[in-house]
């Protein structure tokens, strides 16, 4: 939903921004002061560092022991097992089996912000980015292999965490006029991040197991429970570095593509034990749909 509204709104601004019937735009009429207003979106590559959190090891709060510890979730997790492994009569899990390298995939972000344009060269911005990312890898559970037969002693399931971000960085922009239509820029400022486990599954045989609710009260069946797990972490912090190039349509409308990266520090917070609080590097591409305030004055 988010992304068709997205969309819409920039195939809404390009056709006005088109219809738009200006004189050229020259770098000695226009030096483009005061506020602009962008919308974007674009793809975001998240460091792997912090993808760990997931992988289910027993250390942290949230782990694949809360199933296998519990006898109710251990009793259905073995019938899942048997259903498919006839041959199985009993199950465990060994934290060697467990992903070592958990990553992101690719995630998506969307954009807003605010520049003040108060010198020629020179202006401050704000920007907030919303980023959802997915973390997966296998594991393995273990079972006996019968005496002479060459069966798998093992089955492979899966690990799936949605982890969203959220992002305001303010800092400079520094723009080079070197084209009436183009105009490189620069973008330096600092970060603060806050993060939320949006879900964390443990997927079993294709039956999903929500490991957020199993760490808040342990399972009983026909019990009802309520997840009170504190799911977030803010503030975070660190610096962000972008640089692009402004598209000019007209002194209302332009189009930035930018590259970005950040240093940065997350998951600050005592809800998300064994959340990598280190330094990571994060960086992504976005597209900009620009405007001006003199749109306000037409």
């Amino acid at each position: 939903m988010k992304r068709t509204i997205l969309l819409n709104l920039i195939l809404l601004l390009l056709t006005v921004g088109f219809a738009q019937k200006k004189e050229p735009v020259t770098v000695d009429r226009w030096s483009g002061l005061g506020f602009d207003f962008h919308i974007g979106g674009g793809i975001y590559f998240a460091d792997s560092k912090t993808a760990q959190y997931y992988n289910g090891d027993p250390s942290r709060e949230v782990n694949l022991g809360l199933l296998f510890d519990n006898k109710y979730r251990y009793d259905e997790i073995t019938q899942l097992i048997i259903n498919n492994y006839p041959y199985v009569d009993s199950i465990w899990f060994d934290p060697v089996d467990l992903p070592q390298k958990m990553k992101y995939s690719l995630g998506m972000s969307l954009g807003l912000g605010m520049k003040y344009q108060f010198h020629k060269n020179w202006g401050f911005m704000i920007n907030y980015s919303h980023i959802r990312l997915t973390a997966s890898d296998v594991f393995l559970i273990r079972f006996p292999q019968p005496s002479g037969n060459i069966r798998n002693d093992y089955a492979m399931e899966y690990l799936k965490a949605v982890e969203e971000r959220s992002f305001f960085d303010i800092g400079i922009t520094h723009t080079f006029h070197v084209h009436p239509t183009l105009r490189p820029f620069l973008e330096m400022g600092l970060q603060f991040n806050y993060i939320k486990v949006r879900s964390f599954e443990a997927i079993i045989e294709d039956r999903p197991f929500n490991l957020l609710y199993s760490v808040s009260t342990p399972y009983v069946p026909g019990q009802q429970t309520t997840p009170n797990y504190r799911n977030w972490a803010a503030p975070g912090y660190g610096l962000s570095f972008s640089g692009g190039v402004k598209i000019i349509f007209n002194q209302i409308f332009s189009l930035d593509p930018v590259a970005y990266f950040s240093i940065s520090s997350m998951g600050h917070s005592d809800n998300l034990i064994g959340y990598d609080q280190g330094f990571t590097f994060n960086y992504g591409i976005m597209i900009r749909l620009v405007m001006s305030d003199l749109y306000f004055s037409h």
